[in-house]
This record gives structure tokens, sequence and C-alpha cells, in this order.
């Protein structure tokens, strides 16, 4: 988990409460705002010999130093990470049947894959696709109508794109700070901003012809382009992505094809003299217009200008 340390600091001081705290400390109800997590998981970790939760120094009260450090160790799964859906609610904090509740879900059935699943047959599913739902697709009180964006996400992608240009990273307790909103907001909001945004004609045209140029060069090397892989190099939508390679392909398909180039005629000594030159670079050795003339059956001075014509002939080819 990235934490900035002044934003931590600043969070520790706004949530100490009635509790007389020094910059370098934090109480539960600050660690509670910086991580969204809730003050009851803080306790239980804090009071377990085997985790590595940094130990109090005080009742409620942790170095606000060693709470940062335990903090950015905790990495979430990698996006493609198969999880299923009891141990993504221990990731969340959350009671195994909360998450439960949803497996039938239409979002989770369609993404569901028999591949996926463990040793023991039990349904698991890509870290991506359940964050995704969690925070942005399952039913919830707190959660805007489909298809509406949230009303603050503008605002999101604007902190987002400044704080990219700053070389910083936005992070959940910021937005929780700056717009007043709660961590599970602040995480959808998060996510939504990180996502590419759908792309209006104008940029689909600009575009264009850079998908055209990615299509031609794959098809010079033998490879192909898939949707992913364009929305990656482009950073777009997968959907974007596919439509564009579909009118790419179709303007490619209905283009003429270039002209072949024109085929050089040569005269058969000549034909003969490169034959013998690409022999002798073959085995490192050097072919003198004496061996030419030789063996084409020509004057040397004849020779020397077979062997500077196959030189260039060979130059041309490479």
């Amino acid at each position: 988990m990235q934490v900035d340390l002044t934003q931590a600091r600043r969070i520790a001081q706004a949530h100490a409460g009635r509790r007389l705290i020094s910059e370098d400390e934090i109480t539960t109800t600050g660690i509670a705002a910086l991580t969204g997590w809730h003050s009851t998981t803080i306790t239980r970790r804090a009071a377990d010999p085997t985790s590595d939760f940094p130990p109090r120094l005080r009742p409620g009260v942790f170095r606000l130093e060693d709470v940062v450090a335990y903090l950015r160790r905790q990495e979430a799964p990698a996006d493609d990470t198969l999880l299923r859906l009891a141990e993504f609610a221990a990731l969340e904090e959350v009671a195994a049947p909360v998450v439960n509740q949803y497996a039938d879900h239409p979002y989770l059935a369609q993404r569901k894959d028999s591949a996926n699943a463990d040793s023991k047959g039990r349904p698991r599913w890509r870290y991506r696709d359940l964050i995704t739902f969690w925070y942005e697709v399952r039913p919830g009180k707190g959660r805007q109508p489909r298809g509406r964006p949230d009303t603050l996400l503008p605002k999101v992608r604007a902190m987002r794109d400044a704080a990219l240009a700053a070389e910083r990273i936005l992070d959940e307790a910021t937005i929780v700070e700056e717009l007043g909103v709660k961590a599970p907001r602040a995480r959808r909001l998060l996510a939504a901003a990180a996502r590419p945004q759908l792309l209006d004609d104008d940029q689909r045209t600009a575009l264009r012809p850079r998908v055209e140029q990615i299509l031609g060069e794959a098809a010079a090397r033998g490879t192909r382009v898939t949707g992913p892989a364009l929305a990656e190099q482009l950073t777009i939508r997968v959907h974007d992505a596919r439509a564009l390679l579909a009118e790419a392909r179709e303007t490619l398909r209905t283009q003429p094809p270039p002209p072949a180039p024109a085929q050089r005629t040569i005269s058969p000594s000549l034909a003969t003299a490169v034959q013998l030159l690409r022999d002798a670079r073959a085995a490192g050795k050097t072919l003198t217009g004496y061996q030419v003339a030789a063996h084409v059956g020509v004057k040397e001075r004849q020779g020397f200008r077979l062997l500077a014509q196959a030189n260039e002939y060979l130059a041309a080819e490479q």
C-alpha cells in the first residue's frame, strides 16, 4: 500500500480525538481513517503475537513511522491472481458470508471459468474482476445508479492527473480528507479514475492512423495484434481498442496492395560473378577479378568490371 508520511501525519492529527499525541504518533482511529479498516481489525492485529503489526506505545496509540512502514509492506495481489470469494473477503477484512452471497451475481457468473477452479473444484476469479465487482458493480446503499458516474469522478480525475504531473501518488486517504467522503466511496472513485475513459469521435479519428501503422508493422513481422495488447499500448479501453482494430483492418483490406518492386534483370555473366562472390564470402575468402575472368571466360579487365558490378548488386540487395 502506497502511503505518504506527510499525509499520514496530517490524518493522524485530524483523527486524534481527545488523545494528546505528538507528531510522530497515531491512534487506532487515525489508522482506521488512513486505511479504511475497522478499528476492531486494527485492535485484533495489534493484539496478535504472530502478526508483524507495530506494537502499541500505550493503549490505542502507535508510532506513526512504524505503522506507515507496515502499510507499505502490504502488497495487493496481482490483477491476474486467482482468488476464492472467501480469500477475497479476508483481504477486504469482511466476513466470508458477506462476499459469498454474491456468488451467483450475473457479473461474477459471466467471469467464472471452470479452468480457474482450485484443486478441490471450488471456483476462483481474477483479483481485478473481484475488485471491480466489489467497488463498482455490487448493489449497495452508497452506490450510484447503474450507468450514472459518480458526481465527484471528474474532480478525482483532475486530482489524479495533477498527482501524476507532480510525480506523486494519489491515495484513498487524500480523497477522504479533501473531498470528505468515506473510504469505500474513495476506493470506488480511485478505481474509476484509473480506468481509461471512453473515446469520443475526435480521439478515435486521431488514433486511427497510429493503429493502422501498428497493424502494418505487425504484419511485416508476422505477428498478430490483439485488443488487450493494443489497449495497453495506447492506454485506452479494450472495447475501444477492438473497435479501432476492426476499422483499421477494414481500411487496410480495401486499400490496393503496394506496387511490387521492379525486378532487376542481369546478364548471365554478371549472375555468374554474383554467385562466385556469394560463395567466396560464405567461405571467408577473397575473390579477385582474375578469378572472375577465368570462370566467366572473359578478359581480365572485364573480370574486374564484373566483380565491381557484383559488389554493387549484393550491396543493393542488403
